[in-house]
């Protein structure tokens, strides 16, 4: 999929419980499937996806103060919902303006927009041993 701003129609996502609701106005740059063991342990999976896309693109629509911040490592920040747990965001010190959003929270499984060629795994390196990557997505 690779939908032009002009052609995209907002789509919304949320935590588990819904006390946090949140809307993306435009397509996300890239999506990226992460083996680290920070994001396997912060998503209880055995990878996270995450979107990328510029901040002034994403609104928060309700729930705003129920959100909280933890500082994952210095350059990296991460904001759940604190009724549920449900990790939202992320965001890195060396990204100003960019956002992170866990792709999975959003509604219906909706694709984020990204063009197939800027979807990738990421921390290959430390993924379990167990799981195999069988796409032909890039690696790294």
């Amino acid at each position: 999929m690779n939908t032009a701003q002009s052609d995209w129609k907002p789509i919304s996502g949320g935590c588990q419980c819904g006390a946090v609701r949140y809307t993306v106005h435009a397509p996300v740059e890239l999506t990226n499937h992460c083996h680290c063991t920070m994001c396997r342990r912060m998503q209880g999976a055995i990878f996270g996806t995450w979107s990328r896309m510029e901040a002034r693109h994403l609104t928060i629509d309700k729930g705003e103060e129920n959100l909280t911040l933890y500082k994952s490592s210095p350059p990296v920040r991460r904001r759940f919902c604190r009724t549920c747990g449900c990790p939202l965001f992320g965001e890195y010190k060396e990204e100003p303006g960019l956002i992170w959003i866990t792709t999975a929270t959003l509604d219906g499984g909706a694709h984020p927009g990204h063009p197939k060629e800027r979807e990738r795994h990421v921390c290959v390196e430390s993924k379990v041993s167990w799981y195999e990557i069988t796409d032909a997505l890039p690696q790294s």
